[in-house]
């Protein structure tokens, strides 16, 4: 399945232009990070693929769906989207009742099964009977990975999806991203954590005044390195430490 953008441009009602003639193609399983400054329309970029924005022209194409054209229920067989904010998106009872919303919603066979692995694969098998919000915040941030995890979607994109997580549910984001990559799920992710993503990521979109000013492999992102530069972007220290060292 592919994700393409075609001369998209968009813009809000009344406001500047966010996205300009973007044209890109993620391909099968792959693994898509979105880099840029805030405000360079990552986050709508998102919205764009799942439905909840329409391009103000050009297209976008989710396994041959024409985002305009179809409602974001039936996209969202494609493509499960996680917002920056989990507040945006929770609002069951229970963590179990959560996680079983998409794959109910967009009747699968095999609910229990999909459920059962995407808390596990979140470690919050143990909470299960919570409450949502009786979760600390960096639980309901994987909360919210579990239920794109268990749509079943064979794309799934978050959107920072490492912000406020310690140590521990960072290793945690790791395993499950490792394990996902492995049944040739694919990835969009849109992220300043440069130095856990961009070892996982076989594209990267850098964005810079509502267009792409890069669009390809993190090795050659990181050979060119005029294109970070020029998004206002830098590796972190210890990937500029490693890459000298390899020299």
């Amino acid at each position: 399945m592919t994700i393409e953008f075609i001369n998209v441009n968009f813009r809000y009602q009344d406001e500047h232009q966010v996205l300009s003639n973007l044209s890109f193609v993620v391909e099968p399983g792959a693994f898509l990070l979105v880099i840029g400054q805030n405000g360079v329309g990552k986050s709508t970029l998102l919205k764009l693929m799942n439905g909840i924005l329409k391009p103000t022209s050009g297209k976008v194409l989710v396994g041959g769906l024409d985002t305009t054209k179809h409602p974001t229920s039936r996209l969202a067989a494609k493509i499960c989207v996680t917002f920056q904010n989990p507040a945006d998106q929770i609002f069951a009872p229970s963590v179990q009742k959560e996680v079983e919303f998409a794959p109910r919603n967009l009747k699968r066979p095999d609910i229990d099964e999909l459920v059962s692995r995407a808390l596990s694969l979140c470690s919050l098998d143990t909470v299960r009977t919570k409450h949502p919000y009786d979760l600390p915040s960096p639980q309901r941030r994987l909360l919210t990975i579990a239920s794109a995890i268990a749509s079943g979607a064979p794309y799934l994109a978050f959107d920072e999806p490492s912000a406020g997580l310690s140590q521990i549910e960072r290793i945690v984001l790791e395993r499950l991203l490792q394990e996902l990559k492995r049944d040739g799920r694919g990835f969009v992710v849109v992220s300043h954590d440069l130095g856990l993503f961009l070892r996982h990521a076989s594209q990267v979109l850098v964005l810079s005044g509502g267009t792409n000013i890069f669009f390809g492999s993190p090795e050659d992102l990181l050979d060119q390195g005029g294109s970070l530069r020029k998004a206002g972007l830098k590796l972190p220290l210890p990937l500029r430490l490693e890459r000298l060292a390899n020299r």
